[in-house]
């Protein structure tokens, strides 16, 4: 029997994966569109700013975080023609629309950003610590030549697919766990988060990035670990027992932070890197 998660995800793949191969058939070979190309998907950690180890990073509370554990599940990944609306360019250009309307349909428009250009259409155990910032390759993804302004992605339990890889994840979506320092004050944490269905609470939209996709390329995924504890108030946690991590639920003000943070759309990023030579 096919599980109501198991439904929800395939029909998510499967209706943007639609429109991939409906932006590539529809634009592929007209003067409007781009042809059709494979590039590589990986996956990076990014420093925070004035770092130089990956998962090491000063909160704006003002707390030293060091994670020692940090993985995730995530995938799909889609890669959109149009800029996040959240972008000021992209503000002001809806703003026009507004007081000065056009037409802008186009047969492979897909949700508000447009053309899917390029897509990982699977799930992923990503560890953000074991490359040291280093960028881990996925595989090839097919899509269109073209300039890439935003990308939309999952973040979800981990599933059957992933088999021995996903029990890393003792069913959790995120594993976080590490010390955090302010002064005198010493908090070492473990943290869970969960990302069930439905899947408008797992997606990750909006996010700007600028990508001018072509063949053989490499677009890499970059998570920022940094931005998740933004306002996180570990001073608000209760004090644990001398050498034992404690366990950050969902009662917390760091929980439900963190839980608010990572789906934000400044919690990834994204680069695109040409072939050299």
């Amino acid at each position: 029997m096919t599980s109501p998660l198991r439904h929800t995800r395939r029909a998510f793949t499967l209706l943007l994966g639609g429109a991939l191969a409906a932006g590539v058939n529809a634009c592929g070979l007209s003067g409007t569109g781009g042809r059709s190309i494979t590039f590589r998907v990986g996956l990076r950690t990014a420093l925070a700013p004035g770092e130089d180890t990956v998962g090491v990073f000063t909160t704006d509370t003002g707390w030293r975080v060091e994670l020692t554990t940090a993985r995730l599940v995530l995938g799909p990944l889609y890669l959109f023609e149009k800029a996040s609306p959240l972008q000021p360019q992209a503000l002001l250009r809806r703003l026009g629309d507004v007081l000065l309307p056009t037409a802008h349909a186009h047969e492979g428009d897909f949700f508000s950003g447009g053309r899917v250009l390029g897509e990982w259409d699977r799930e992923v155990v990503f560890d953000l610590l074991a490359d040291g910032g280093q960028a881990r390759v996925l595989g090839r993804s097919p899509g269109i030549a073209g300039v890439a302004r935003s990308l939309s992605l999952l973040l979800r339990p981990p599933s059957r697919a992933l088999g021995v890889e996903g029990d890393v994840m003792e069913g959790h979506s995120l594993l976080l766990a590490g010390t955090a320092t302010r002064e005198a004050v010493r908090v070492p944490f473990r943290l869970a988060l969960d990302f069930p269905p439905p899947v408008e609470l797992q997606r990750v939209d909006f996010v700007p990035i600028l990508a001018d996709l072509d063949e053989e390329g490499f677009f890499v995924l970059e998570v920022q670990p940094h931005r998740w504890f933004t306002g996180t108030r570990f001073d608000r946690l209760p004090v644990p027992a001398e050498g034992s991590p404690l366990e950050v639920g969902p009662e917390t003000q760091v929980h439900r932070a963190l839980s608010v943070n990572v789906r934000r759309f400044d919690a990834f990023t994204g680069a695109w890197e040409p072939q050299e030579g």
